[in-house]
């Protein structure tokens, strides 16, 4: 069973776990850094030098292997996530359908985007083959930063992941777990200082994603302005705020696919879930089961979370699978 390393790197942060995963997630160790200064910039690119700096030093203090990494990125709003349908084609020949597909979805030109594809499902149109895949794309100079600098550093880079992605597949891992039913429509939240991410997901397949940036609850959270009454004080507005945007993109979603299911369950996770409950909230905007993800079945039950650590390195973790 080899060891993994995860890192998470999110507009101000880096955050990194270390284990494997072998039907449970097993954790040896982790450990984060948070900045003042922003090491993802405009959500484009990185600042290269901070960047270097922290990571190196995270790895240097911890002693963290180098070899079989997993980068996430968390709480990037401009990266594109769209369901296609599209002939069934081999591989190269879908790649290239979905490239020249793809350019009516970008706001500059394609060729400043990493592109990736996940087939979703085979099917029959009449006597037509088709594909339903997940486009996913990224700037490419935000890509090529990680790499210049991963190179720098000595790391062995296996992946580069997207929240997204990664924190679906540690829902759907805790919901075998748990033995919930597998053909429901679901929704995660994952909430933390400087953004939400919803993922709208039918039988644990991606089906919609959206990143909303929250400058609120960055200025919550933030070390001038984290007093209990400055927390409180903002505390209704933001959870408002917050339910808003996740019940707009409900009925945006069942604006889009009008013949489907209903929601049956909404997983809530993220660092600010251990501060701020919008269970309450979202219940009179979404008519489905609210979870509470503070604590994980799916990690081996020799380790030990605190409610805080799997809130802090929920995202991280779900690297590791």
């Amino acid at each position: 069973m080899s060891t993994k390393v995860a890192i998470e790197l999110g507009k101000n942060y880096i955050k990194v776990a270390e284990g494997n995963f072998s039907g449970s997630i097993h954790i040896n160790k982790f450990a984060e850094e948070q900045l003042k200064d922003n090491v993802i910039i405009n959500d484009m690119k990185l600042e290269p030098n901070l960047f270097y700096e922290t990571l190196g030093n995270i790895f240097l203090k911890n002693n963290f292997p180098k070899n079989n990494i997993t980068f996430v990125l968390s709480g990037i709003s401009n990266m594109i996530i769209r369901e296609l349908v599209v002939p069934y084609l081999n591989e190269d020949k879908t790649f290239n359908l979905i490239t020249f597909e793809a350019k009516q979805y970008f706001p500059t030109s394609i060729e400043n985007y990493v592109i990736d594809y996940k087939q979703l499902k085979v099917f029959n149109e009449g006597k037509t083959k088709k594909q339903k895949i997940l486009l996913v794309a990224l700037p490419k100079s935000f890509v090529e930063d990680i790499v210049t600098v991963t190179k720098r550093l000595g790391l062995k880079v296996k992946k580069i992941d997207i929240e997204p992605n990664t924190i679906s597949k540690l829902v759907a891992l805790e919901r075998r777990v748990r033995k919930d039913e597998d053909k429901e429509l679901i929704m995660i939240v994952n909430i933390v200082r400087s953004y939400i991410t919803v993922v709208i997901l039918n039988e644990d397949e991606i089906v919609l994603s959206k990143t909303f940036p929250n400058y609120d609850l960055e200025r919550m959270f933030s070390e001038e302005e984290g007093t209990e009454a400055y927390i409180e004080y903002f505390y209704t507005y933001t959870v408002n705020e917050i339910v808003e945007n996740i019940s707009k993109f409900y009925e945006f979603y069942k604006s889009r696919e009008q013949d489907s299911k209903s929601l049956s369950k909404v997983y809530l996770m993220g660092e600010v879930c251990q501060h701020i409950d919008i269970s309450d909230v979202l219940r009179t905007k979404i008519n489905a089961e609210i979870i509470l993800l503070t604590e994980l079945q799916s990690i081996n039950k020799k380790i030990i979370l605190t409610k805080s650590e799997v809130c802090n390195y929920s995202t991280t973790i779900s690297g590791l699978i």
